[in-house]
């Protein structure tokens, strides 16, 4: 029996074992991972135990600043072009929009910078 061949009879027992197969593939061998009913993560190519590492608070928290920031920049950039509309504008139905939009923005400005905290 082939290399392949075996590989395929593990995963087909696996799932007679009530195993399931997963998206993610085995980083090593490209084979799809399964999870055993006990939860674990094995790769039937490699014969190996996979885990799952989950990212630090750390990493999560500079992911979650680096979109503030993106956000906080592009509602500046709204602010700034919405202002220049409205120094523009006579008509106030028009300016009361615009007023509005600007109080939204700002609103929402400050709940991301205060997230950012």
């Amino acid at each position: 029996m082939s290399a392949r061949d075996s590989q395929v009879k593990r995963m087909a027992d696996l799932l007679r074992e009530g195993a399931t197969m997963l998206s993610q593939a085995c980083p090593e061998c490209k084979t799809p991972l399964f999870r055993l009913s006990s939860g674990e993560v094995v790769c039937p190519g490699c014969n190996k135990r996979v885990v799952f590492a989950k990212p630090s608070e750390t990493e999560r928290v500079a992911s979650q600043s680096v979109v503030a920031s993106s956000l906080e920049e592009v509602l500046i950039e709204k602010i700034s072009e919405l202002q220049s509309s409205l120094r523009m504008s006579k008509d106030v139905s028009e300016i009361e929009r615009y007023a509005k939009v600007l109080s939204s923005l700002f609103e929402l400005l400050e709940k991301v910078r205060g997230a950012k905290r």
